[in-house]
């Protein structure tokens, strides 16, 4: 999932790597989800305007990793 670079609620233009407005995680990944595809949605809420937000997260890929002795 590819998340916002603005705000949908007050238009601020999202910063990630200097000091602005930012996403606020609120909540950790949940993988307990019923269905197998799915991971529970996680919460984000705007630096500026403190809108929350929901992330809705699928799992689309999985590989196992293997230590090579």
């Amino acid at each position: 999932m590819k998340l916002p670079d603005k705000c949908p609620n007050c238009d601020i233009v999202y910063n990630m790597n200097t000091t602005g407005a930012y996403l606020i995680t609120r909540t950790e990944l949940d993988f307990d989800s019923d269905n197998g595809s799915r991971i529970e949605d996680q919460i984000y809420e705007c630096s500026e305007c403190h809108q929350l937000f929901k992330a809705r997260w699928e799992l689309v890929d999985f590989k196992m990793l293997k230590e090579v002795e």
